[in-house]
């Protein structure tokens, strides 16, 4: 498959350039990076969508200014995975830290997946999403309905009751309080 997670081999493919470019950019709008870049906003964005390659020259000034290696830009191969907030201190504190799995887990998930997947994978999380916060609203008003048609005493010994399960929980757990 042409997205799948590098195996050893060079990625040296336009699209494989393009997902680098996007992982450098972050968070940050497109025009803010060109800028900082020293390019114009189309020529960046047709790096990122038309398929086009930097010179090698604009290569080095984007991995220099970024951190990375001008390998890892043209190829995906480094030893190590680049830190993308290095030389990006506007941009440190809006980015995952380079290295956390779950943002790369998600970033394979997303680069693996065509348009029309990634459209409707979005459309199924946001609506069972919406679907699980609605749900758990009902239920959080239907448990304080119930709570608060208890009398007091009532009330008072379930506070005790959860108390007490609370506190086994977090003794056969070993969970600290926080």
């Amino acid at each position: 498959m042409k997205n799948e997670p590098l195996t050893g081999d060079e990625d040296t493919s336009v699209e494989g350039l393009a997902y680098r470019l996007r992982l450098l950019i972050g968070s940050r709008s497109t025009r803010s990076v060109a800028k900082a870049w020293d390019l114009s906003y189309s020529t960046l964005n047709n790096y990122l969508n038309r398929g086009t390659e930097p010179s090698l020259s604009m290569a080095k000034k984007i991995a220099d200014r970024e951190g990375v290696s001008v390998e890892w830009l043209a190829s995906g191969v480094h030893k190590e995975l680049p830190d993308l907030t290095a030389n990006n201190p506007d941009s440190a504190q809006e980015k995952a830290p380079a290295g956390d799995p779950l943002e790369f887990a998600w970033s394979m998930v997303f680069t693996s997946l065509d348009k029309k997947d990634i459209a409707a994978l979005l459309k199924v999380i946001h609506k069972e999403g919406v679907k699980g916060i609605l749900h758990d609203s009902c239920l959080q008003s239907d448990f304080e309905h119930q709570l608060y048609s208890l009398s007091a005493s009532q009330r008072e010994r379930f506070y005790a009751q959860a108390a007490a399960l609370i506190d086994e929980i977090k003794h056969t757990y070993g969970t600290k309080d926080e």
